[in-house]
């Protein structure tokens, strides 16, 4: 395996996720969920804030109006969201849990504390990663790459 440096922190992140992302699959297929991993925040704001817009779910989530419409096919033909026009503007489609949806978020809801307890004891091993990543993220909206570069 090739050790990473700085220059591919991004590299390394994505690692990290892509750990984290089948990890949780095991997770969630050993407790019956069928939610796909990466839609659970969908799956909370759609909760949230349904019947939502799509529209409204990319300001929620702070993410591409073509990944949540990616994201769309799987959850419906799992039965986990409906979608039905918005009676104020037939333009929209809004979009809906469905009874299964509303029982596998309780589901996923119900794996809170042990999440929190995981993640808690891998802290222990590898320290604060939750704030140490969040306070990249800050830094970096704070202050680019490319400003604390000469290049």
């Amino acid at each position: 395996m090739i050790e990473l440096n700085r220059t591919f922190l991004g590299r390394l992140s994505e690692q990290l996720s892509e750990l984290i992302e089948q990890q949780s699959a095991e997770v969630f297929e050993r407790a019956g969920l069928v939610i796909p991993v990466k839609s659970s925040s969908l799956m909370g704001a759609i909760a949230t804030l349904g019947p939502v817009s799509v529209a409204d779910l990319v300001r929620a989530l702070n993410r591409s109006h073509q990944l949540i419409q990616q994201k769309m096919p799987k959850l419906l033909k799992l039965g986990l969201v409906s979608r039905r026009p918005d009676p104020d503007d037939q333009r929209v489609v809004l979009i809906e849990l469905t009874d299964k949806g509303r029982e596998q978020l309780a589901l996923l809801d119900s794996l809170d504390a042990e999440f929190e307890r995981a993640y808690a004891e891998m802290e222990k091993d590898a320290g604060p990663v939750f704030d140490a990543i969040s306070r990249a993220i800050a830094s970096l909206k704070a202050r680019p790459l490319i400003d604390r570069m000469v290049v």
